[in-house]
């Protein structure tokens, strides 16, 4: 027996069949795994989630039944929430005093439009907290496209959301996903011991005269896909320059190149239109959403490389998942992604197609180079695992509170 936790989340769920289930995040995996370390001083765990019944039956994997769910008020993003908020907070001050006034411990989510209203009343009931960063509000509305007056807003929008979230974490601790990895640092990890792949003596790529690339994440703008496509068609040939097929720099033979998209969101369609109008619909496939862990890792495995070319992420666990099955990861050097260098990632110079051609053309001509990546990319999953983040976790809790009763 030990500490009862809090999580307030603001990731949007929904109850079906008597269950609670993420509509698209992954986080609560990574809380619930707590209470599997050995001799774990977390006793209980409250999540406190937006949560709304769900209209069909969800593709997600329900939450761990060791989690209990307390359901505060569903909006519809960070705009909803800011057009609704006195009517927020009065729906959520209840529901969130009551859970909170159980706990040894608040662990905030941020940004989140209920940490303020959180760290309020944990600091009035006496529960020490502490801030989850897990990014940056205003770099993620930065990176989507959207029109002049609408970004401006989106922008300020999310500058609030940050600030809110440091203020937040003021007389608390803060911890920020992803800063510090090669020290103490944290990352949200879902990986485990076991799905760590030793691949350096595979081929690379597994078939020669053929490119296998993947992408996983949540379709909506702003995360490169769509400058990811465009790529593929340049080193497809498909792409024209002058009504001549071209490959990433102009010249050279088109490359046989194919794309594996993991995920779900409201984009889709419009990037299977994009596909289709530059002439790769053949070259892509559309896994969708895979619940089931071992099918997703599956299907990641079976490419050549992860291409990642976000320009607004913390630290994707997805990136994560790639190194630990063996896939060298090509990624642009956003949020603290940066931090791996050279070493670990190809990185992509700039948030453009060509730039992404570039550097998949440059592991193309150097193979060795991908062989590198994927050993230096093992050893890094595997010191991050699921398991090694939560005793990091844990044991920062300890020494930063240690007279909570962690061992009552």
């Amino acid at each position: 027996m030990g500490i009862r936790l809090v999580v307030v989340d603001d990731n949007p769920h929904v109850s079906w069949g008597g269950r609670t289930y993420p509509v698209n995040a992954t986080f609560q995996r990574f809380v619930a795994g707590l209470l599997d370390l050995p001799g774990s001083p977390v006793a209980s765990i409250t999540s406190c989630v937006p949560l709304r019944p769900a209209a069909s039956p969800p593709v997600t994997l329900p939450l761990d039944p060791r989690i209990r769910v307390v359901g505060t008020a569903p909006f519809d993003g960070i705009a909803g929430y800011v057009r609704h908020l006195p009517a927020m907070l009065r729906a959520n001050r209840s529901l969130l005093r009551a859970a909170l006034a159980e706990a040894d411990l608040v662990w905030m989510k941020v940004p989140a439009s209920n940490a303020p209203l959180a760290a309020a009343l944990s600091r009035a009931a006496g529960v020490p907290r502490f801030g989850y960063v897990a990014g940056s509000a205003a770099e993620v509305a930065a990176g989507q496209a959207r029109s002049a007056p609408d970004e401006l807003a989106a922008r300020l929008v999310g500058v609030g959301y940050d600030v809110a979230g440091r203020l937040a974490s003021i007389g608390g601790d803060r911890v920020v996903v992803g800063r510090e990895l090669d020290g103490a640092g944290i990352v949200t990890s879902l990986v485990e011991p076991g799905e760590v792949r030793d691949r350096g003596g595979d081929p690379w790529p597994a078939t020669a005269g053929r490119l296998e690339l993947a992408w996983a994440g949540r379709l909506v703008g702003g995360k490169g896909l769509e400058e990811l496509l465009v790529a593929i068609a340049r080193l497809a040939g498909t792409a024209t320059t002058g009504g001549m097929p071209t490959t990433a720099g102009g010249t050279g033979p088109a490359l046989d190149v194919r794309l594996t998209v993991m995920g779900a969101g409201p984009a889709r369609e419009r990037l299977v239109r994009l596909a289709t109008t530059i002439g790769v619909a053949e070259r892509v496939v559309w896994a969708g959403y895979l619940a089931d862990r071992p099918s997703y890792l599956a299907t990641l495995a079976s490419a050549d490389a992860f291409v990642f070319p976000s320009p607004a992420e913390g630290f994707p666990k997805v990136v994560l998942d790639a190194m630990a099955v063996g896939l060298p990861v090509l990624a642009r050097p956003s949020g603290y992604l940066a931090q791996l260098g050279p070493g670990r990632l190809e990185l992509i110079a700039a948030d453009d197609p060509a730039a992404i051609a570039d550097a998949i053309l440059r592991l193309i001509a150097t193979p060795e180079r991908a062989t590198s990546l994927r050993r230096a990319g093992q050893a890094f999953a595997a010191a991050h695992t699921r398991q090694e983040e939560g005793s990091r976790l844990v044991g920062r809790w300890q020494t930063r509170w240690p007279k909570l009763p962690w061992d009552r």
